[in-house]
């Protein structure tokens, strides 16, 4: 059961730093560049440049709205959610190896969220502590622990939730899906967040998946003879 509520708890932080990222690439993109309309204008051309990323914000650049607030905040709550989920997607609690990339990871998001969150609040860039290093932790790291866990992960929604985080992390979006005509492809942001949201799914669906399967174990006892 205790298993249960901590799946329960990351799907929902996941599911809550994804909808913050949607918002954040929300604040940029809106009005300037539809979704699924013509993207080729001024207008669209102009936010696509580095000047407006909030992921994290370096000079030169430009607020676009509360989008670094809301980015920062997103990435704060990931923070929450990465802390119990190698236990919540493998069911034990990570080796030696798994613990170190997990405590990089958390150390790497915290920091730059908090950078992120403090530019958007001051409208300025404000970098994080030891900035490089915090800069190449959070690019690299991620993707190789949320691999970990794929492979360490038993059930297919847990495998899944692991593999949409891969995707979802910058060393990915960096060399796909973030890369557009001119600098930064619009939405990148938001697809980012549709991908964690989907992991947050995954999780909910691995945790009543569990306690299903553990009602049904409990029952079969009780039927036989």
């Amino acid at each position: 059961m205790v298993l249960a509520i901590v799946r329960v708890w990351v799907a929902l932080a996941l599911m809550v730093s994804g909808g913050l990222m949607y918002a954040a690439s929300w604040q940029r993109w809106v009005g300037a560049c539809p979704w699924d309309g013509d993207q080729d204008t001024p207008a669209c051309w102009t936010r696509m440049d580095h000047l407006y990323d909030f992921l994290a914000p370096s000079e030169p650049w430009t607020p676009a709205g509360d989008a670094a607030q809301l980015a920062g905040s997103s990435l704060l709550v990931l923070a929450l959610a990465l802390v119990p989920l190698p236990w919540a997607l493998t069911g034990r609690r990570p080796g030696p190896g798994s613990a170190v990339g997990l405590l990089l990871t958390v150390l790497a998001v915290v920091a730059v969220g908090l950078a992120t969150l403090r530019s958007g609040l001051a409208g300025e860039v404000v970098r994080p502590v030891a900035d490089d290093l915090v800069m190449w932790l959070w690019f690299l790291v991620p993707p190789v622990l949320f691999g970990r866990i794929a492979v360490l992960s038993p059930g297919w929604a847990a495998r899944a939730a692991a593999v949409l985080l891969v995707l979802a992390s910058p060393l990915v979006a960096g060399f796909t899906y973030a890369i557009g005509p001119f600098d930064a492809q619009p939405w990148w942001e938001a697809i980012s967040g549709v991908l964690t949201v989907l992991a947050s799914a995954c999780v909910l669906v691995e945790a009543v998946r569990r306690v299903v399967r553990t009602r049904d174990v409990v029952r079969e006892p009780a039927g036989v003879g």
